[in-house]
């Protein structure tokens, strides 16, 4: 049986219509379930005015259309911030296209989210730079309060990047795994000690720093170390 969903094909983008600031946050959401996709977006729809933001979304199921809205462009206002990408997709998991998503963008914060146990994703999606894990089951408001935070943390380093003597781009957030790394290696650890320390390997330690430094937008883990310092990130 044929069926057009206009939503993979094209995808489909809507903008809040109450607006505080004109900072825009574009906010994207890629889930293979179309009824879930609608349910969330006209969620988000509902409750983005609260953000105080000027929010633009677009949603699909398609994992292509997801990477290519992602893709940064020569066009600063056409970005995607934000992210929400649903685990478990057709053929595909939502940690290999968040990998494949922040290897063109990092410029983007994914959120993951399942149905299913967060255990069953969770080393995955730290893994593939994912920051957070949420239950569908339980959105509610914490959906919103996540973005919320995420989107402050977005301006505030938007806001300070141009007055550093150091920075003048855009960061996104660490997850906690990142975090803890950051943490141990501003305490001198070295990658074994503090793979040891966290039951993982040190190349993968090593891996983690390279993500680290990419969302960063370092060259070098001592140019981490120091931005990490100078902003208070752990």
């Amino acid at each position: 049986m044929n069926h057009e969903n206009p939503v993979e094909d094209s995808g489909k983008e809507t903008a809040s219509a109450s607006a505080v600031t004109d900072s825009l946050l574009r906010i994207g959401i890629l889930d293979n379930d179309a009824l879930a996709l609608d349910s969330i977006t006209r969620m988000l729809e509902s409750q983005s005015r609260r953000l105080h933001r000027k929010v633009t979304i677009w949603s699909t199921t398609s994992p292509a259309y997801a990477i290519q809205e992602c893709r940064m462009t020569g066009n600063w206002q056409g970005k995607t911030d934000i992210l929400l990408i649903d685990m478990a997709l057709n053929g595909v998991t939502g940690p290999q296209i968040a990998s494949l998503i922040l290897s063109r963008s990092p410029h983007t914060v994914i959120i993951g989210m399942t149905s299913y146990n967060l255990d069953t994703y969770r080393q995955a999606a730290a893994h593939a730079g994912i920051v957070t894990l949420l239950d569908k089951a339980t959105f509610g408001q914490g959906l919103l309060d996540t973005i919320k935070k995420i989107a402050d943390e977005q301006q505030t380093a938007a806001e300070t990047a141009p007055t550093s003597n150091t920075r003048n781009h855009v960061t996104k957030p660490l997850s906690d795994i990142e975090r803890t790394i950051v943490a141990l290696s501003l305490g001198a650890l070295s990658s074994k000690q503090i793979g040891a320390r966290m039951g993982i390997t040190a190349d993968t330690v090593s891996s983690h720093r390279r993500n680290i430094k990419r969302k960063l937008g370092v060259a070098t883990w001592l140019e981490a170390m120091d931005y990490c310092r100078s902003m208070h990130i752990v």
